[in-house]
């Protein structure tokens, strides 16, 4: 009783306080933290972390507004007043600047391609005969996409070797915990795509080893890239970007392709497609406890590595995409336990998360 009038109080002054029972009563000398309450308590100080590490940050918008879509706009009371962050810009000429100075560090960018030549496996181009492009355009997007790649870090979290080559401001980076690249279509009318940067940057890897993955949304979709954030510090492992397109229910599927769902399946399934590409990760080739996971980084092998590589195809670019670039195709494996996520911001409301639970299939 004392407790949940404290509760009242605090919450009626706008005061922030929790409260967290245990699943049993105790006897009043028994001071022991049960294994329920103890679970609870260190999922409290996991979210309390998650506050401190954004606090202070930034979020970084790599463009502007995508295609007209408003999960774009960086509505900076959100981030400023409910999660302590900044926000902060670059125009995508950024990018183009970079690439045509040389803004990068050289030896880093050789490094990757040998590994992006040795590692990455091309896929099927499903484009007509006559909008395929050369041996030497693919080699040449390539090049592009792993530039791309390099800056957005850099301009995430910036990169001592810049300052060596004498372009110390942009040494300094954003101090962004996350960030979104604009991409369509003002730069993929004519640029690659940024498949490959969004792709490798969400994956808890790369060519300089095993490491925390960052958060890069596609389309600068900076409540997808939120989701992302509050997912990764909550769990430490990467995070899958894709688009909930429909729920295919057990009559709908039958009524179309005459079958019957059954098993994990038999209450209907989640149809998801990316929108951009999704962390290496995501094709389920890391074990836990003996089941497929998308794992902290820092649990990861190397041997998971290589299978999540292996598994993955990257698909030439759609001519929808007229500068051309690579999309990560792959087959997640079935079994895999998932938590779904969306923020979305309510007027007059504020913000509000969607969750949904489930199993790949």
């Amino acid at each position: 009783v004392y407790l949940a009038a404290a509760l009242s109080a605090h919450n009626q002054k706008g005061i922030p306080a929790f409260s967290i029972y245990g699943k049993d009563v105790q006897d009043m000398d028994d001071i022991s933290i049960k294994a329920d309450v103890g679970e609870k308590l260190l999922r409290f100080a996991k979210a309390g972390l998650a506050v401190a590490a954004m606090r202070g940050k930034s979020y970084l918008s790599m463009g502007n507004v995508s295609m007209g879509i408003a999960g774009c706009i960086a509505d900076e009371d959100f981030f400023q007043n409910y999660l302590g962050m900044r926000n902060e810009y670059v125009d995508m000429t950024e990018f183009v600047r970079r690439l045509e100075r040389g803004i990068f560090d050289q030896e880093e960018f050789e490094k990757a391609m040998k590994w992006v030549k040795e590692h990455c496996r091309e896929g099927a181009d499903v484009n007509p005969k006559e909008l395929q492009r050369s041996r030497e355009e693919l080699d040449q997007i390539w090049r592009t996409s792993v530039k791309m790649t390099l800056i957005a870090r850099d301009l995430m979290v910036g990169n001592p070797k810049l300052d060596e080559m004498g372009y110390g401001e942009e040494a300094l980076g954003h101090n962004a915990i996350a960030a979104g690249f604009q991409g369509q279509r003002a730069w993929t009318d004519h640029f690659p795509t940024g498949d490959v940067m969004e792709a490798l940057l969400n994956s808890s890897f790369d060519w300089n080893g095993i490491r925390e993955p960052y958060v890069l949304a596609t389309e600068n979709d900076t409540l997808n890239g939120v989701t992302m954030l509050f997912g990764h510090l909550l769990t430490d492992a990467a995070q899958v970007f894709a688009d909930v397109r429909t729920y295919w229910s057990p009559d709908a599927v039958k009524r179309v392709a005459g079958y019957t769902l059954e098993g994990m399946a038999a209450g209907g399934v989640i149809h998801l497609s990316n929108s951009g590409p999704a962390a290496l990760d995501g094709t389920g080739q890391q074990q836990l406890d003996g089941r497929p996971a998308m794992k902290p980084f820092w649990e990861i092998t190397e041997d998971e590595v290589k299978a999540c590589l292996q598994a993955t195809k990257w698909c030439p670019a759609v001519d929808f995409f007229r500068g051309g670039g690579f999309s990560t195709q792959f087959k997640t494996v079935g079994g895999m336990p998932v938590t779904m996520a969306r923020l979305n911001l309510i007027k007059g409301l504020g913000p509000v998360l969607q969750l949904a639970e489930g199993y790949t299939v």
